[in-house]
């Protein structure tokens, strides 16, 4: 496949995403709502699959990796479209491919293997946890748009970001570009910061507040780094981690940006924890405002607006802008 051939892929996949997403007016019945002005950043609206911040976090990535093909620097070459390995046998250990990382349900493994999949890039996957005889819907996906799982246990799933576990990688697959998990990098912060402009650009910024879940920081770095210094962005854990949620944002950005803070009361039990009471309360929410959320992550962020507009957390008469940042992969079973 030529370069040419890639960018008309990524054109034409670009096409069918919706951007800017939707910003929509929240009046939720709740006690605290009518004291402030509530605004929902649909990107889980952005595409069916490639949803929210995922697409947001990979597309300065993947635009990069196109335009340079992986193959001005390497020896070599992405499958030719209707080869073998395009159709599904897996390429060679030194084609030139992605890989990356995350857990059964992770949003950013099942956008990058969409991506993966309609471009013909190949695709390789370190899974947390062997889910070999009984695959997540996510998984499953990942297997009909050929990517190559590797399922490790967790001891060495928590080296993936060291030196010698990725030089390894690196060895077997030598014309590999690594992607971390998360799709958390420098190139993330860029496309998350389109996400203040466009909002920006609809209702001007004298809004106050921008809420958004936390998890491997580059969504929040992003936002607080495109943010005026009036504004302050309000981070949801989604997993237990105080200071090192912190450390995590806190690498992307430069050390005057004071305006943001974590809350570590939500995370409703831990990462992918999901008690009776949360999943109860992501029904409740779908069926009255028609929105589909789920426990990982934006069911965490909406229970956690819940609870701080009844303890009054926000100043009266404020704007909110709560970013939906889709991916549902977690309420998939």
């Amino acid at each position: 496949m030529t370069v040419a051939d890639l960018v008309n892929k990524l054109t034409q996949l670009e096409q069918t995403l919706v951007q800017p997403s939707p910003l929509e007016l929240f009046t939720p019945n709740w006690p605290g709502a009518s004291d402030v002005t509530i605004y929902i950043k649909r990107d889980d609206k952005i595409h069916p699959v490639i949803s929210g911040n995922k697409w947001r976090k990979l597309k300065h990535f993947i635009r990069e990796f196109v335009d340079q093909s992986g193959l001005s620097r390497a020896e070599g070459s992405l499958p030719a479209e209707g080869s073998a390995s395009a159709e599904g046998s897996l390429p060679t250990e030194d084609s030139v491919r992605l890989i990356s990382f995350g857990g059964g349900f992770s949003n950013h493994l099942h956008a990058l293997g969409y991506v993966c999949y309609q471009l013909a890039i190949p695709l390789t996957v370190v899974i947390r946890g062997n889910y070999s005889s009984s695959p997540t819907p996510m998984i499953n996906d990942l297997i009909a748009w050929n990517a190559n799982i590797e399922y490790v246990d967790k001891a060495t799933y928590k080296l993936r970001d060291t030196s010698e576990y990725l030089d390894t990688l690196k060895r077997r697959y030598p014309n590999a570009t690594i992607v971390p998990e998360g799709g958390s990098q420098l190139q993330a912060l860029a496309g998350v910061s389109d996400l203040v402009t466009e909002i920006d650009n609809e209702i001007g910024t004298n809004y106050h507040t921008i809420i958004t879940p936390v998890a491997s920081g580059a969504t929040m770095a992003g936002i607080v780094s495109a943010v005026e210094k009036h504004q302050h962005v309000v981070g949801i854990g989604v997993l237990k981690g105080q200071d090192y949620l912190e450390s995590l944002v806190a690498k992307f950005l430069s050390k005057n940006n004071h305006n943001w803070h974590i809350e570590h009361e939500y995370h409703c039990g831990g990462y992918a924890k999901a008690p009776a009471y949360l999943t109860e309360f992501c029904h409740q929410f779908k069926s009255a405002t028609g929105i589909a959320i789920e426990p990982v992550y934006s069911g965490k962020v909406f229970f956690a607006l819940k609870k701080m507009l009844g303890q009054g957390a926000f100043v009266k008469g404020s704007t909110l802008v709560v970013v939906h940042t889709g991916g549902l992969q977690g309420s998939r079973s």
